[in-house]
């Protein structure tokens, strides 16, 4: 099975914050907790072990998180809730795709069972939310509103993968920065400041001390040694917002079109596929 070629914005919260920080910290301990590396491949494998055709019910799934040790009382954690997830993707595939389409896709039965999962979750405190709460993904490519949540000094890189980290109230500062100047120049109605908007109000669900992290995932695994060496679209985009800042639209307006250009093969290649 291969690692999906996807991307992943993740937020990380303390054991503490949790409604069920003892299971939580106990997981934490036991070291069993999946590598960001080999965890998107991992729930692909058990969401192809479980779930069948035809599609009856909402299958259920071990309780399963990623790990950022800090100390043994308080690790960070990115909770997975693949069973939400699943119930909520069925739900909008429903609402988007044309009746007759959706019959054939997902049966009734399925879409009832998603639906009581999707009514007892959201009824439950926010820690037992699903796993989007904590985990935002992109197949093939990087959105570029993402590249605004961290900086380049948050870059950590080695053979095969390229993450960036940053303190939430770094990530919030930056999103605020990004937004602010976005709409100063384009306007509230511009499509990029509607974007930023929608990831500052998604920050602003965590508690201050979480840790956010940008992860190119398995799009990192797609590039070359040297095209990942060379990624700087974070670099780039923090060139761009300088730029506005100073009043140089135009100049602003290059680096970002030359982020356009650099992930348009990427988004294609998801129509293709």
């Amino acid at each position: 099975m291969y690692a999906p070629n996807a991307s992943y914005l993740r937020v990380y919260e303390p054991v503490s914050a949790f409604a069920d920080a003892g299971y939580w910290r106990a997981y934490a301990a036991s070291g069993r907790a999946p590598a960001i590396s080999t965890g998107p491949r991992a729930r692909r494998e058990a969401l192809y072990e479980r779930v069948g055709w035809p599609w009856r019910v909402v299958p259920g799934f071990p309780r399963e998180a990623y790990v950022i040790p800090r100390s043994e009382d308080e690790p960070l954690l990115c909770p997975w809730n693949l069973r939400y997830r699943i119930a909520q993707s069925a739900l909008e595939l429903r609402r988007l795709t044309p009746e007759p389409v959706a019959e054939a896709l997902v049966p009734t039965d399925f879409l009832t069972s998603a639906a009581e999962v999707v009514a007892h979750d959201a009824g439950a405190d926010r820690h037992e939310a699903p796993s989007d709460a904590h985990e935002q993904i992109a197949s093939w490519s990087v959105p570029l509103r993402w590249f605004a949540c961290v900086r380049p000094d948050d870059r950590q890189s080695g053979e095969g993968y390229l993450r960036y980290r940053t303190p939430m109230a770094k990530a919030r500062t930056q999103i605020a920065v990004a937004r602010n100047l976005v709409r100063s120049e384009l306007g509230d109605d511009a499509d990029l400041a509607a974007a930023l908007a929608e990831i500052a109000e998604w920050l602003d669900g965590f508690v201050p001390e979480s840790l956010v992290e940008l992860d190119y995932g398995g799009v990192a695994s797609h590039m070359g040694a040297e095209e990942l060496r060379a990624e700087d679209s974070v670099d780039l985009t923090w060139e761009a917002l300088d730029h506005l800042g100073a009043g140089e639209v135009g100049a602003a307006q290059e680096c970002y079109a030359r982020l356009v250009e650099r992930w348009r093969d990427r988004r294609l290649s998801e129509r293709l596929n």
